[in-house]
Order: structure tokens, then sequence, then C-alpha cells
């Protein structure tokens, strides 16, 4: 039987005492495990009864190519010495760690979306969970579709943080499966990983609550009179401006002056745009009109930042919801939210007659299905229109 000459990896490490030695690496499967310290990487193959070494390099891809070069050149001796050429080794790619892929995706939405920290850390949160829960898979290739399987079930008997009551929703868990689909395409594509992609057409988890269609929660024209009745000039303005362009917090925040169109009173607009620090969701910048009322409380403010609603030094405004649930108690109106006053507007545009392509642009939705939600009416507009099938009697 012709002999067969192994060519495998190993490394030279310091140990904490200050002594060198050898160390084999692990295997997971055909690929390599590789030692995070300090060293160098060697080649081992024997010859005859001779064990041979040779540096190999002090990176992973070093000692790669190094160990093709010699299998190469191991073939060659055998093939010249009239032996026949030994099977063909499958060479090995190395595993990646979990929280080496993490950091990965997590540098590059980054650099890729520096507009866009929010989402970062929506993403980080998101696969800190993944680590979590699966961290004991230990490489990124190692996760399978039945791990996420147990993922999901594990998350659904899980509890909010904030809430320790409420049990974590199938919303929220199906968004987190769809992060997990974005991070494993980002490996496959962008750094080549030999993997399948375990989220790959993932079935999502039935929520009752979004099957049922449930009406998004809006302000009662009582509760804003009492919400308005208790806030301060500019906090009356910050409020309608909320309440009658459908703004999110982030989009008011970062208002600044240029952004608003305030010369002629019938045609006043705001333009929501990227800026410095910030982009709009899914990149949809849009113009809203503004009725005469919110232009004329506009243009009252003063200008002593450019920011439209700056905080009293002149900073960026970061903590109206705080403001809001003070005012909220105040004037003895619960759940009071700043995205409570986005679907007041939608709603209330769609129940005067406005059409839904429409109120889709003015919302800045990229889905015309997330418009759509709120074309279920109100109770009290149902009955009214039943009552108008009523006859003479």
């Amino acid at each position: 039987m012709a002999a067969r000459k192994k060519v495998r990896i190993i490394k030279k490490v310091r140990e904490s005492s200050g002594v060198w030695r050898f160390i084999s690496l692990k295997k997971s499967g055909p690929r390599y495990v590789w030692d995070d310290r300090p060293g160098v990487y060697f080649l081992e193959w024997w010859d005859g009864p001779k064990r041979r070494r040779e540096v190999a390099g002090q990176t992973p891809s070093d000692a790669m190519e190094a160990q093709r070069r010699k299998r190469n050149e191991l073939v060659g001796e055998l093939i010249n010495g009239g032996k026949s050429e030994p099977a063909v080794h499958q060479q090995e790619a190395p595993m990646t760690l979990i929280t080496e892929a993490v950091k990965m995706f997590l540098q590059h939405v980054r650099v890729h979306s520096p507009e866009k920290p929010r989402t970062a850390q929506r993403y980080t949160a998101v696969l800190d969970h993944l680590q979590r829960i699966l961290g004991h898979k230990t490489f990124v290739e190692a996760i399978t579709r039945p791990d996420i399987d147990d993922y999901k079930i594990t998350r659904s008997s899980e509890c909010s943080e904030q809430h320790r009551d409420r049990r974590i929703t199938p919303r929220t868990i199906n968004y987190e499966i769809a992060v997990f689909r974005t991070l494993f395409y980002f490996l496959i594509r962008e750094r080549n990983l030999n993997m399948n992609n375990p989220c790959a057409n993932f079935k999502p988890l039935k929520d009752p609550r979004a099957k049922a269609k449930r009406r998004p929660p809006t302000y009662s024209q009582d509760e804003l009179d009492r919400i308005f009745a208790v806030c301060d000039q500019q906090e009356k303005t910050i409020f309608n401006t909320f309440l009658l362009t459908g703004l999110r917090e982030e989009e008011l925040c970062f208002l600044t002056w240029t952004d608003l169109r305030l010369d002629d009173l019938e045609n006043a607009e705001i333009c929501v745009r990227s800026k410095e620090g910030f982009s709009p969701k899914d990149y949809e910048e849009r113009v809203i009109p503004i009725p005469a009322d919110l232009t004329a409380l506009l243009k009252k403010l003063p200008r002593p930042s450019k920011w439209v609603f700056p905080t009293k030094p002149g900073n960026r405004q970061t903590h109206l919801l705080r403001r809001l649930k003070e005012i909220a108690a105040a004037a003895n109106v619960t759940g009071a939210t700043l995205h409570k006053f986005r679907h007041t507007y939608a709603t209330r545009l769609l129940e005067k007659g406005s059409d839904i392509v429409t109120v889709q642009k003015l919302m800045g939705h990229s889905d015309i299905e997330t418009t759509r939600q709120y074309l279920n009416p109100h109770e009290s507009l149902k009955r009214s229109a039943v009552n108008r099938l009523m006859g003479p009697s």
C-alpha cells in the first residue's frame, strides 16, 4: 500500500509561564478551530519514521497556503519516486466564532449606515440574544435550521426585560429572526463563508394580535384637548407638529429651520431629508404640506439654534417622550406615546376621505400594507354608516 503523507497544521504558543510549546489545533468536521493566542503556525508531517516540521506563518491564511504548497510538494515527491499519488485531501477551511461573526456584521452596518445609529443599537440587542441562546454552538457555521427553531421556542418562553409580566411577542421574535437572516446572508455574500443560511425562507410565528388587525391606538379629541391644556407654548407647538404632520420622533428631533418652508401661509411645508447623523426610515425623503394653524405656531417660535425644537442649551431634543408622560399624567390621559400622534394623523386623514396612496406618501411608508392597517374605522364611524342605511319609517 502506498505511503500516505498527511500534512497537518499545529501552533507554537507561549504560555503565561513564559514557556513555548507546540499545541494541536482542534477540528470541527474537516475545519480547523483556530487558536487566538499569539504564536506561530507550523506544518507537521512524517517522513518515514521521522517527524518533520517547518514554519507556516503567523496567520491562519498563511498556514493554509503553506499546507497547500507542502501537500503539492510531497505529492510530486511520491510521483517522482514511482509511488502512487495519495488521495487528495479536502482543504480545511477555518471556522468562524459567533462572536467574531457578530462583530464583523455590526461593523459593516455602522460603516454602511453611519446615519442610522439606532439600527446598529437594535441589531446589537438582537444579536446579544443570539449569542446568549445559541452561543454554545461556538461557531457560526455550526448553527442549523433546528437551532433557529429552538431559538424561537426559548424566546417564546421568556419575558420582556422592561415588563417582566409580558411574554416576548411573536412579532418581536419574527423581527429577530429577520435580523439573523440578514447576518447570515452578509457572512455568505460578503465574507464568503461556505454555509447555508439557516434562516432562509423561515416560517414566521403567527401573531394573534396582528391577525386580528387591531386598529392602531389613537387619541380622542377630548384627550388631545386635555393634553394641550397643560402644555406651555413650545410644548403645544411640538405636539401639534406631531399631530398635524405624522412625523416620527427622530424626524421631528432632527428638524432644522432649513427644512421648513413657512413664507407662504397657504403652501407651507416640512421637508424630511437626510443630514449628518440622520436618514429617514428606508431612506424615504418626503415633503409634508402643513396646515395654516401649525404654520402660525411654528412662525412664533424663537430661533436660538439651528434645531426647530432645541433644548434650553440649544442642543437637539432627545427626551420628548419623558415630557409627554409628565404632561399626560397631569392631564389624566393614560397610554400616551409620541407615536400615537402619528397613528391619529393617519387615521384622521383616511377617515376624512384621503386616498390610501396619498397617506402612504405623507407617512413615508415603503409598503402600502403598513398604511392599510389604518383603514379599520372607529366604531362610531361604523355605527354612523349603518344608520345611514335606515329608510323612512
